[in-house]
């Protein structure tokens, strides 16, 4: 009996076997004109594709144009401000020339303390008494915190 269902088992391998290959040949004739199908019905969708991408990229390459245009000009606004005032030239604190803030020029934002260090105007943004504050030392209650360990967000602008 183990024979006879060990046979029946091989028959039926050898014959799934062969009706794969079969479909497998006849499946060959036929690829040619699929690819040639394919291609004619997609090459619209890639005309389109690509012409899309070209406006994306003549967009961006706008887009970054006028960004080096706003902070130049950002630039020349805290030069005539300092000038304006007859401020000193200040530098950073020393915390900020580590390697995670030096050659960044987000606004530094200390979510623990609530607390934005503007790196333009090279102060301090915080709430007291309900009203934003700004004030070019650092505020009494971050003082002897080591700001180099603190966890920190960057921002694009501060609510002041």
């Amino acid at each position: 009996m183990k024979k006879l269902l060990i046979g029946i088992a091989a028959l039926a391998f050898v014959a799934g076997t062969t009706l794969e290959a079969d479909a497998q040949e006849r499946g060959k004739s036929h690829r040619g004109n699929h690819k040639k199908e394919y291609a004619k019905k997609y090459r619209k969708h890639d005309k389109a594709f690509h012409k899309q991408e070209k406006t994306y990229w003549k967009h961006a390459e706008k887009r970054d144009r006028e960004y080096h245009k706003y902070y130049e000009k950002r630039d020349r606004e805290y030069r005539k401000y300092v000038k304006q005032h007859r401020h000193r030239y200040r530098d950073h604190d020393d915390w900020y020339y580590g390697k995670r803030f030096h050659h960044r020029s987000e606004y530094v934002y200390f979510p623990k303390y609530r607390t934005y260090y503007d790196p333009y105007r090279r102060g301090y943004v915080y709430r007291r008494n309900n009203a934003w504050v700004f004030a070019q030392t650092m505020p009494s209650f971050m003082v002897g915190v080591n700001v180099g360990s603190l966890n920190v967000q960057f921002m694009a602008n501060v609510p002041l």
